[in-house]
């Protein structure tokens, strides 16, 4: 293993509530401030609320069918061939779902079986695990290298390895969460490599902050030809709209995969908010937010480093998403990062992510990291971390 990288042990945590629970419950609990879960403080844009008034004065209280507002497709369509140059066909390559996690979660269940390998990449969001096992599949969980003077970077020697013939499906974040890294020109490389070489192995992408992206180009999945018929996407409205609550967001890709995830999709939820469909149909041809949203939140992470700067944590500038990671070597834990992350939410007055949720095993020899969301208002972040800072004597 080279210098710097995470060496990981076990946690054993299958039995606890997840780590956002947790984590607002302290903070609730002791009144701290909470830039740990990943929602924003800001209003969704006018428009959008404006477009919600006028879905109230409709008859949008009822079922509507079941993969989505054709209205809301054909919109849909219209943003990724504008956005990306990419043509999706609304009827058969656009499912709208109650979110993306419930997108990923049916993506998944839809395509393997049991004793099919799934490839991770830790950090890892936490839903991705559970899905996979849920299925009988087995995931199989590649660490990411980290070090301070580079920050995070995939190991590609290592996902080479992991790839073989029992291996359906990979899933990749991009941006990703938490650790704000966006891939980069090698990195497309080798994942165009990898599934030429694999032609039974599909990808699923996380691509909740396509548009959060404040380094390099983002670039979707869907723009690889060879092999489209193997990808889905997953996107977000809340994440780009400031509106986590309405769950709502889509699948985007293959249509044979759609076919497949429908098949569970329709059993699941079978529909989804048909006002918040509406309201986003009305909505999204008037939008000049999403184009604009990166550098809202660049200005957001920079001042959450200029709170960090000269204080004993080390960072470097996230390339995307609203999150920002920390690493603590400065700070000795007595038993892991979570402990930490209870005592800075019970005592000190601010409550953040750690890490290791995120991962199959913890840090062992790595240095401590915790996971900070910057869309927050300054004078939360300001608050919280200077809640932090007197109660360290920083």
């Amino acid at each position: 293993m080279d210098e710097g990288s995470l060496n990981f042990e076990f946690l054993g945590m299958e039995n606890q509530s997840s780590i956002f629970t947790r984590v607002n419950g302290w903070a609730s609990q002791s009144g701290a401030v909470n830039l740990g879960q990943g929602f924003p403080d800001h209003a969704p844009p006018a428009l959008l609320l404006d477009a919600v008034k006028e879905t109230l004065q409709e008859n949008y209280y009822q079922y509507v069918p079941s993969f989505g507002l054709m209205g809301l497709r054909n919109q849909i369509s219209a943003i990724w061939n504008e956005d990306f140059g990419l043509n999706l066909d609304p009827e058969s390559q656009i499912t709208v779902t109650a979110g993306a996690t419930q997108a990923l979660h049916d993506a998944i269940s839809s395509l393997v079986q049991t004793g099919d390998e799934v490839v991770l990449i830790d950090p890892a969001y936490d839903s991705y695990a559970p899905v996979v096992q849920q299925a009988g599949a087995i995931p199989i969980r590649i660490p990411m290298e980290f070090s301070l003077a580079t920050g995070f970077y995939l190991n590609w020697d290592r996902i080479r390895k992991a790839i073989s013939s029992k291996t359906k499906l990979w899933i990749i974040n991009n941006p990703h969460n938490p650790t704000g890294y966006c891939l980069h020109d090698n990195d497309y490389k080798e994942i165009d490599q990898l599934m030429d070489a694999n032609p039974g192995l599909h990808l699923l992408g996380d691509e909740v902050y396509a548009y959060l992206v404040f380094e390099n180009k983002f670039r979707s999945f869907l723009d690889f030809e060879n092999w489209n018929e193997r990808v889905l996407v997953v996107h977000s409205f809340g994440k780009t709209y400031h509106c986590t609550g309405w769950k709502l967001g889509y699948a985007a890709g293959s249509s044979t995969w759609n076919q497949k995830l429908r098949s569970f999709h329709e059993y699941n939820v079978f529909c989804v908010n048909s006002l918040m469909q509406r309201s986003f149909e009305i909505f999204l041809p008037k939008d000049t937010i999403r184009n604009k949203i990166a550098h809202f939140y660049l200005e957001q992470r920079n001042f959450l480093l200029s709170l960090l700067d000269g204080k004993p944590f080390g960072f470097l500038p996230v390339q995307g998403t609203y999150f920002q990671w920390i690493e603590l070597s400065s700070f000795r834990c007595e038993s892991n990062d979570i402990e930490l992350a209870k005592e800075w939410a019970l005592k000190g007055g601010c409550a953040m992510i750690p890490f290791s949720p995120f991962m199959e095993k913890s840090p062992k020899d790595a240095p401590i990291l915790m996971r900070l969301c910057f869309a927050k208002s300054q004078e939360k972040m300001t608050h919280g971390l200077n809640n932090l800072f007197q109660y360290l004597g920083i």
